[in-house]
């Protein structure tokens, strides 16, 4: 499935805003050593996916 730019731009502040929410869980909430672990592992998923949203982005331009 191809996204249009504009359809890549929503999703790259999609993927921000939720990189966001995650660094102010991980840092600035009281939880356990699991917890952060989990939030640290979605939280490189969705730098992974990002990462990649702009690489397609850089090559399609």
């Amino acid at each position: 499935m191809k996204y249009n730019l504009a359809d890549e731009i929503k999703i790259d502040g999609l993927v921000k805003a939720k990189i966001s929410e995650l660094h102010q869980e991980i840092h600035h909430t009281i939880l356990s050593d699991r917890q952060k672990e989990m939030l640290r592992h979605e939280l490189k998923e969705y730098q992974e996916l990002q990462y990649k949203n702009r690489v397609i982005r850089q090559t399609t331009l």
